[in-house]
């Protein structure tokens, strides 16, 4: 399946893939072993990037869904349902308490970080 994105969490510790199958990959890198597979979204994940504070992860996707997940839990906390096309980025600001996305749409939105 082919990889859309990757990153590193900021500790350096986790590696999390995007894949067109729906699903994110996280890595243990200091083991080199994939310590999940997540079934994240509908359709293509586009983007992932980790928070500052490393204990969530946001993704995007082709289902017009943008998601942050706990690090540790692996689990879905939010998801924002505000674009209407497919989402090709989204990323943290350096605070972590903004999240921005774009969209095929030919929106960019920032959101207020609810967790």
């Amino acid at each position: 399946m082919p990889i859309r994105s990757l990153t590193f969490s900021p500790d350096s510790q986790l590696l999390a893939t995007a894949s067109d199958d729906g699903h994110i990959k996280i890595y243990e890198v200091q083991h080199a072993n994939l310590g999940a597979t997540i079934s994240a979204h509908k359709s293509w994940v586009l983007s992932l990037d980790f928070s500052p504070d490393n204990k969530h992860f946001v993704s995007s996707s082709s289902d017009k869904t943008v998601k942050i997940w706990d690090s540790a839990m692996r689990q879905c906390v939010h998801t924002f349902t505000e674009h209407t096309d497919q989402v090709w980025q989204v990323t943290y600001n350096e605070p972590g308490s903004k999240i921005v996305s774009v969209s095929d749409d030919k929106s960019l939105i920032i959101y207020d970080c609810p967790v």
